[in-house]
């Protein structure tokens, strides 16, 4: 018969239920202090590597200037970052008016989607405009709400 089911907080709290072989591995598992009285001692802080005071040295003693050769600065800027894809508000083709692009989200059927995404590979492939996904449904949306009179 199986022994009644108590919660991890009663158990714990009644050791004289519990068998010599369970005590003995919840006292393993119990940390031991390192010892009976720890002292803490506060580090110490390292003193800073001296700095060396810089050493004036006077025109005369100094080797001459090279004004005959420029001196030429290593090319240090960097080039701007070309955006990838279109900026927001931008349209695919040249030539075509400027509409601004809004984000929204729909769920549409799993087979709609993946005929979506072939028409687009292959248009693109062919370098058919438009080709891009979302340009490709807008076109089609944009049809069929003529169509529809809207």
């Amino acid at each position: 018969m199986k022994p009644e089911r108590r919660s991890m907080t009663a158990a714990l709290q009644s050791p004289a239920d519990l068998p010599p072989e369970a005590l003995a591995l919840i006292k393993a598992g119990t940390p031991k202090p390192l010892s009976s009285n720890p002292v803490v001692t506060p580090p110490q802080a390292e003193s800073p590597a001296p700095v060396p005071s810089p050493v004036a040295i006077s025109r005369e003693s100094a080797p001459p200037a090279a004004d005959s050769l420029p001196v030429q600065q290593p090319n240090t800027e960097v080039p701007p970052r070309r955006p990838r894809g279109r900026p927001k508000g931008a349209v695919s083709r040249v030539g075509e008016e400027a509409v601004r692009l809004v984000g929204t989200s729909y769920r549409l059927p799993e087979d709609l989607v993946f005929r979506v995404m072939k028409a687009s590979a292959e248009r693109k492939i062919r370098r058919i405009h438009p080709w891009a996904q979302q340009d490709v449904v807008a076109e089609a949306l944009n049809a069929w709400l003529k169509s529809a009179g809207y």
